[in-house]
């Protein structure tokens, strides 16, 4: 008996043993109290870390929004200096004519630019350096040796925002500055459009450059967590500090189950201070006392585990056994027994079990062998239905041939009926290779071609790697044979044999070019294919019907039905409703090869 005769229809619940059930019930009863009190000091302790670091967060932002705004209008008082210098003034109103290349400054005027800068920037370390750019194209800095003396517009983009300010302080992101002679370094910079204090008339622009000394004096002891950042945004959304994010304009995250946000803005200068803090960072210490607990937790279910399995392994020994004895049977080894150990109701539940695999036993073996005489009775039905007026035909095809003195073709037709009732008498085998079938179908087809002269015409293709694909006997001549008989009338028939891979299956294609069917006679066949009726050889009324159209339509749905039984209801006859000529049917069956047969 087949192993699978014993499972479910169904998929059922795993199974879960006693001592399973009895080891959860204690380990529950003592890691649950653990983890919910666990989990409530895991929650209140972070939830006030996190308001606790909230809080000191926001004051720290606001401490650095205060230092930082002093420090910013400390070096505003560079840009403004120009103002109060008489002779800078008049040597940017010199240099306001049209803008053009390889200016020339005198000594003077550079002597009296670099003196003003370095009065404004003494004791600034923080300030790499200054420049004074003039409308002509003309530059001053408190760099002699290292800094450039022309400028040019296309690298010096920043001076559209200085005059959409119109006078007012920007603030540059990070960026290497073209102004150097040699090795430009990274630095924020905050400029200013120059104007002449009396007509308001443009003069030049004034940018001071700096290094990262300055922020980090003020924002380097200001560290609130292990892993907190703080940024700087100037009021476009530039990133100014840290010097490392390259001055890109970048979405920060906002307060959610990640990180916790602080943020501030100065009241001069339009800087934006955002203090990002890991919440992992708050919870560390919460995640350190939740882990001692785990710990208790662990130690309390291993006691728990060791005290159920001393306590239930008496218990469970019977069942277990009782268990073994089912898997057993399960896999259809029915002759099994379980042995009584105890005397109680595992004992009742033991007999009553072996009481029932014998009698199931029993049952399986008349219902399997009754099911399997039924299916090859049903076999061998089908392979008997050969039509008795194709062989009164081909008869009297060969008496006329050998009237005319065909002797070619008369030994040809008879060598092909030959072959064709060896392989019909033939039953040792249930399953033969396509190429058998095709060559048993090429016999019929040469038959047929011998009655029918020109009217039939045959086309065969078929992939070389189908050939050794497993089909049943007898699939395909009654499907051909079905074609010529109902496709056949006055003009010739051409009949085309094809087989395709569908994923796992074999799809086997014929097809006529013939009168096709009509509407009605489709429904028929379509509703007899769908009938769950067992399949049936023919009867002799069916035999004596006219041109065997009963037995015809019989044939089609015990191939059908054949199908469904060797390989399941997925497989089978289809009929190609959406032929506007001729006629289309396909067959379905799985791919299967010679050693996969059973």
């Amino acid at each position: 008996m087949p192993p699978s005769s014993m499972r479910p229809s169904r998929l059922s619940p795993a199974f879960v043993s006693l001592r399973t059930k009895m080891l959860v019930l204690f380990c529950l009863m003592i890691t649950v109290p653990f983890l919910l009190s666990g989990a409530i000091t895991y929650s209140k302790y972070s939830s006030r870390a996190a308001k606790d670091a909230q809080a000191y967060s926001d004051q720290l932002a606001e401490q650095v929004a205060i230092n930082l705004e002093r420090y910013v209008r400390e070096l505003e008082r560079i840009t403004l200096s120009l103002y109060y210098d008489d002779n800078a003034l008049n040597i940017l109103t010199r240099h306001s004519g049209a803008f053009r290349t390889g200016n020339y400054l005198t000594s003077d005027e550079s002597s009296k630019m670099n003196q003003l800068i370095s009065s404004a920037i003494y004791e600034r370390t923080e300030v790499a350096g200054v420049f004074i750019f003039a409308l002509d194209g003309s530059l001053f800095s408190n760099l002699q040796e290292t800094g450039r003396s022309n400028w040019l517009p296309p690298e010096n983009e920043w001076m559209r925002q200085a005059e959409a300010d119109d006078g007012g302080l920007t603030i540059l992101p990070p960026a290497a500055s073209p102004n150097y002679l040699t090795d430009p370094p990274q630095v924020a910079s905050i400029a200013r459009l120059i104007k002449n204090p009396y007509t308001n008339a443009k003069l030049g622009f004034v940018k001071v450059d700096l290094t990262s000394s300055g922020f980090e004096r003020i924002l380097s002891s200001v560290q609130i967590t292990e892993n907190s950042t703080l940024y700087i945004f100037n009021r476009n959304g530039d990133v100014i500090y840290p010097f490392e994010s390259g001055g890109g304009t970048g979405a920060l995250p906002v307060n959610d189950s990640r990180t916790l946000v602080s943020e501030r803005e100065t009241d001069y200068g339009g800087l934006r201070i955002v203090g990002i803090i890991p919440r992992s960072d708050l919870q560390k210490n919460a995640r350190e006392l939740i882990s001692f607990i785990l710990w208790i937790s662990l130690a309390s279910l291993l006691a728990a585990y060791l005290i159920s399995v001393l306590a239930s392994n008496q218990l469970v020994k019977p069942i277990r056994s009782l268990y073994m004895k089912m898997k057993r049977v399960q896999n259809g080894e029915l002759s099994e027994r379980a042995p009584i150990l105890t005397n109680d109701e595992i004992g009742l539940l033991t007999a009553g079990f072996n009481g029932m695999v014998s009698q199931l036993d029993k049952n399986i073996k008349e219902i399997y062998e009754l099911g399997i005489r039924e299916k090859q009775a049903e076999l061998s039905a089908l392979q008997s239905q050969i039509n008795p007026h194709f062989l009164y035909n081909t008869l009297e095809s060969i008496s006329m041939a050998a009237g005319r003195d065909r002797h070619d073709e008369l030994s040809r037709v008879i060598s092909s009926l030959g072959k064709l009732l060896r392989y019909t008498v033939n039953r040792q085998e249930s399953k033969v290779t396509l190429r058998e079938e095709l060559d048993f179908v090429e016999n019929y087809l040469s038959i047929q071609s011998f009655r029918l002269e020109d009217r039939l015409r045959t086309d065969i293709r078929v992939d070389f790697s189908h050939e050794s694909v497993l089909v049943p006997k007898l699939l395909l001549q009654p499907l051909v044979e079905n074609a010529i008989e109902h496709g056949m009338d006055s003009r010739p028939l051409t009949l085309t044999l094809t087989t395709k891979a569908d994923d796992q299956d074999l799809l086997i294609r014929i097809e006529d070019d013939g009168r096709g069917i009509a509407p009605e006679r489709l429904r028929r066949i379509e509703s007899m294919l769908a009938e769950a009726e067992p399949i049936r050889a023919p009867s002799a009324e069916d035999a004596a019907a006219p041109s065997g159209k009963k037995e015809k339509g019989f044939a089609l749905r015990n191939i059908h039905r054949r199908l469904q039984i060797l390989y399941g209801d997925a497989y089978g006859l289809s009929l190609d409703k959406s032929r506007t000529q001729g006629a289309a049917m396909h067959v379905r069956i799985p791919f299967q090869w010679e050693e996969s047969q059973q």
